[in-house]
């Protein structure tokens, strides 16, 4: 097996000098937090930053090439996703300001519902719920991850009169399940709602067609589609643009005194400040890069690594697969994996694979706490006493998983490291002794040493 990674990302040689002594190259498997930037958008950054001048803000040669380019990279993103001519984009800083300025934008009341999932990442929760007096309605979901959607439609039906919005995620963040998109548009309009996907994760795995799947609204991040520059984008209708912005500043007005203020055109009044001009930049090299690589070569390559590493989890009975690999095969599903290995705490052994092992993961209930309670099948008591003592600032006593997360950058020499290094642990236990660090829900070595990076050579 080669399945050889299919596009170059910066740092794809580092090598990281363990506190064991040996020097491995790092494995980066966290890629649902945070992917490293492309080789090409990193480039395009370069050459852009050469003319970068005032956007919006004046006028000059280095000025207008400015205007030029970001127009061109925010045709690049529209086309992305496939936006539809009545709906607008805007930028923020990430997935989750989009958000709650998506959810102050809707102007909601108490007698509105916002149709969710409990298996929403926070940042498709908390926006809603306090960002809005909307009442919150739950659609239950299945120990795998999986929305009932029959259960879905019944409160789409229930709650028709009062139906405003259904948020749900396109791709989860801990399971990646991916929902039936074209379906649930279906039930949200024909029961009076707007769609809207929180796409965080769902961008840098399949391809996006807001126009033909009938979605509304949609968020996704930068930093998880390969161009880590401080950029979120928000596509939304036009009609919700039409009103005073919920964050007025500097290019929201034409003009103001004492007679009043004119705001300047709906499309432009929300999106205040100076643009983030170089992460739009960055996204829009990015999102051209993965359709020059192709879409289906894209999901054949991570699907590959997919499979390969859940059979070699298999074969390892101390780990624990909270979603069973039939569903990855059966299910159109990204390349996340919850896993935990008997014996061994999950921070710590997302701490050994980080200091021994140079393997980036992450461990904890990753933004997505109901689910994981639901696995551990933790009652009310013992849920109690755990917010009791994370209360106290000790968050290593919560229930957890171990996630991986494989990337377009990842390789078969990758996951195989991967499965060493845990076969490796479960028969040897951990090289070093470690320490619990509770604030920051890790463990940390007892012969604590600065790591050093080079590039191989």
């Amino acid at each position: 097996m080669k399945f050889q990674a299919i596009a170059r990302v910066i740092g794809q040689k580092n090598r990281f000098r363990t506190i064991c002594g040996s020097t491995v190259r790092v494995i980066r498997l966290n890629n649902a937090a945070t992917t490293p930037p492309f080789v090409e958008t990193c480039s395009a950054v370069n050459r852009f930053l050469k003319t970068y001048g005032a956007l919006h803000r004046g006028a000059g040669p280095n000025a207008n090439k400015t205007v030029n380019e970001v127009n061109q990279s925010v045709r690049i993103i529209r086309s992305f996703v496939n936006a539809s001519k009545d709906q607008s984009v805007l930028f923020t800083q990430n997935t989750s300001e989009a958000i709650n300025l998506l959810a102050r934008l809707f102007r909601l009341n108490k007698k509105d519902v916002i149709l969710t999932s409990s298996v929403e990442h926070t940042s498709n929760n908390l926006p809603w719920r306090y960002n809005t007096p909307a009442k919150i309605v739950s659609v239950h979901s299945f120990p795998d991850g999986s929305l009932d959607l029959r259960d879905f439609e019944k409160k789409a039906i229930r709650f028709r009169k009062k139906l405003r919005i259904v948020a749900i995620t396109g791709a989860s963040n801990q399971t990646g399940y991916i929902p039936n998109i074209p379906k649930i548009s279906k039930i949200t309009h024909q029961n009076n709602g707007l769609l809207f996907i929180d796409a965080a994760q769902l961008a840098p795995h399949r391809p996006i067609n807001m126009k033909r799947d009938g979605i509304d609204a949609l968020a996704f991040s930068g930093h998880k589609l390969y161009a880590p520059f401080g950029t979120g984008v928000l596509v939304l209708p036009q009609k919700l643009l039409d009103s005073v912005p919920v964050n007025p500043g500097g290019g929201s007005i034409d003009m103001i005194s004492t007679h009043g203020i004119i705001w300047s055109a709906p499309a432009v009044r929300h999106q205040t400040g100076t643009w983030n001009a170089t992460g739009i930049i960055a996204l829009g090299a990015s999102c051209r890069i993965i359709r020059k690589i192709g879409w289906k070569k894209i999901m054949k390559h991570e699907r590959q690594l997919l499979n390969y590493t859940l059979q070699q989890l298999q074969k390892i009975p101390e780990v624990t697969l909270y979603v069973s690999p039939e569903k990855y095969l059966l299910e159109n599903r990204v390349a996340t994996i919850p896993f935990n290995l008997k014996g061994f705490h999950h921070a710590k052994l997302s701490a050994i694979l980080d200091h021994e092992y140079g393997i980036e993961t992450r461990a904890g209930t990753i933004c997505n706490h109901q689910l994981v309670r639901k696995w551990f099948q933790v009652s009310n008591k013992t849920q109690k006493e755990i917010e009791k003592k994370i209360r106290k600032k000790n968050r290593l006593a919560s229930y957890g998983i171990v996630r991986i997360s494989i990337g377009l950058h990842n390789s078969f020499s990758d996951m195989r490291k991967l499965i060493r290094a845990i076969k490796k642990v479960n028969q040897n236990g951990s090289a070093l002794k470690y320490k619990p660090d509770p604030l920051d829900e890790t463990f940390v070595p007892d012969q604590r040493q600065v790591p050093s990076f080079h590039d191989a050579k």
